[in-house]
């Protein structure tokens, strides 16, 4: 039987809310024996550190808690997350091929970044399916310095879209053998989790609670806009996986942002399917101390991620991974190494006070394991050259495959770009060519020509006017324009060209 945390302590602070939680373990049930909650001040005057960490101090001070370990969890926009389909993979040479998939699909070199990995289809014989999390470094290193001040420190750090999964998953508040999605809203970015049998998927966007406050219906309607576009990436790159009917079955909300007024009307109306709002207590005891803070409207739908990063450690969850991993392996080595090196000094003290008669044997013993450490080595060098060729044939194949991968991922992007488009061209307007280059990375920033041919200056006005709208394009310029003669028709029409810049959401 696995053995379990007593207890465990998680904090989420986020760009609206702090959140604190402390989940204890009662024989076979998890009970949640303290939480609390502060909101931020917006004031951009204030130091908001410094606001954050006063924050902190006070939720632990009311709720009695002593400053000591917390699990925290990653923001999904911070963090970037693959998925892998593994073919047979003996149990000892797993995490040695998770790793060299880590090399390939992180888009930055290993050392600059905390990573992790866990299986997701686990009860799966032949293929498996991975999930792959890294951050940049700084940012681990911001997130410590905040707990640092607080006299907090951490042995977990989570990924926020992965803590709302667990939690649900925990409280198995969903239909598991039909397709099911999660939106946690939250105040600057959403994370959007489709979950199927044990596997998950996950995008965030910043389209969340801030931009609907300050747009209302409109942010709404991007909102959704942003879940349909993202319910599209997720057919097309599961390919023969998804379900045949492609369809999201089941609809869960959660988040700061999810309490919102018609926001699970909007839904009903876009998806046919009316949402859930996530119970992330189901199936927690609580406190009385816990209870009447719990009872507040809206609460319920701020603390799904707080509560599955409290749950790590204290039951088996779905996904587990830790963005310090390595440096808690690391930190665990270094100490063995210290303990053996002390060790190995005591020992050798003790030998040559003990056996000094012997030393010249000891001499004799010593030499010839230098001989036959010589003769390995020796051995070595005759297969020197044949490793440095193995190693030469491996990054050619590394290249290949990030040419097949930088080719697939473009199609897809311009795909989602000539459909923005043809969603909102006028129809006496029409394009004759289009060229450019992108950059399929998060936020990253191409160059796309766009040529064609209107009815009147005005309608090529009305098109300038509708791609400044978009979220995708920025920099918007007609570089020139002209009226001619069509040949067929013999009517007047303007000729025209625009450029702009094209971001990846």
């Amino acid at each position: 039987m696995a053995s379990f945390k007593t207890s465990s302590i998680a904090l989420d602070i986020g760009a609206r809310f702090i959140k604190l939680v402390e989940l204890k373990r009662e024989k076979n049930s998890v009970m949640l024996s303290r939480a609390g909650i502060k909101e931020i001040p917006q004031d951009t005057k204030l130091d908001r550190d410094r606001v954050i960490a006063q924050l902190i101090s006070q939720l632990l001070s009311e709720n009695k808690i002593k400053p000591r370990f917390v699990n925290i969890s990653a923001s999904g926009q911070s963090v970037f997350v693959r998925f892998v389909k593994l073919l047979q993979v003996k149990e000892d040479k797993l995490k040695q091929t998770m790793k060299f998939e880590a090399q390939n699909q992180i888009p930055f070199n290993l050392s600059e970044v905390m990573w992790d990995w866990s299986l997701l289809d686990k009860d799966k014989k032949d293929s498996k399916k991975a999930v792959i999390v890294a951050i940049k470094k700084n940012l681990v290193e911001e997130m410590i310095s905040k707990l640092n001040a607080v006299k907090l420190s951490t042995e977990l750090i989570d990924v926020a879209p992965v803590s709302v999964y667990n939690c649900m998953a925990f409280n198995e508040d969903y239909n598991g053998e039909s397709l099911g999605a999660i939106v946690d809203i939250g105040a600057r970015s959403t994370n959007f989790i489709i979950f199927n049998k044990g596997n998950i998927w996950i995008r965030s966007f910043p389209v969340a609670g801030e931009r609907i406050e300050e747009a209302k219906e409109q942010g709404i309607g991007e909102l959704l806009a942003e879940i349909e576009r993202s319910i599209e990436y997720y057919f097309m790159q599961s390919g023969e996986d998804a379900p045949q009917d492609k369809r999201i079955n089941q609809f869960f909300i959660t988040g700061g942002g999810s309490v919102m007024t018609d926001m699970e009307s909007a839904f009903l109306n876009k998806f046919n399917i009316k949402p859930q709002v996530m119970d992330p207590f189901r199936k927690l005891r609580v406190s009385k101390d816990a209870f009447p803070k719990l009872q507040e409207p809206g609460v319920k739908n701020q603390f799904s991620t707080v509560i599955g990063a409290a749950l790590r450690g204290m039951t088996g969850l779905a996904i587990e991974v830790n963005l310090l991993n390595e440096t808690l392996s690391e930190k665990k080595s270094s100490v063995e190494k210290r303990i053996y090196r002390g060790l190995s000094i005591t020992a050798g003290a003790l030998i040559l006070i003990s056996f000094s008669v012997f030393m010249r044997q000891d001499y004799y013993v010593k030499k010839i394991r230098l001989d036959k450490i010589e003769e390995m080595i020796g051995t070595y060098r005759t297969y020197e050259p044949k490793i440095k060729k193995i190693r030469e044939e491996e990054d050619i194949l590394k290249g290949k495959m990030d040419i097949l991968y930088q080719t697939a991922s473009s199609r897809a992007v311009w795909l989602g770009i000539f459909k923005s488009i043809s969603e909102m061209i006028p129809k006496d307007v029409w394009v004759t060519d289009v060229s450019g280059i992108i950059s399929i990375e998060k936020s990253g920033l191409g160059r796309m020509d766009m040529n064609g041919k209107a009815l009147s200056y005005q309608s090529v006005n009305n098109f300038v006017s509708s791609l400044k709208a978009l979220p995708g394009f920025s920099d918007v310029k007609p570089v020139s324009s002209s009226v001619e003669s069509d040949k067929a028709t013999g009517e007047e029409v303007v000729k025209f060209s625009i450029t702009m810049d094209v971001v990846l959401l």
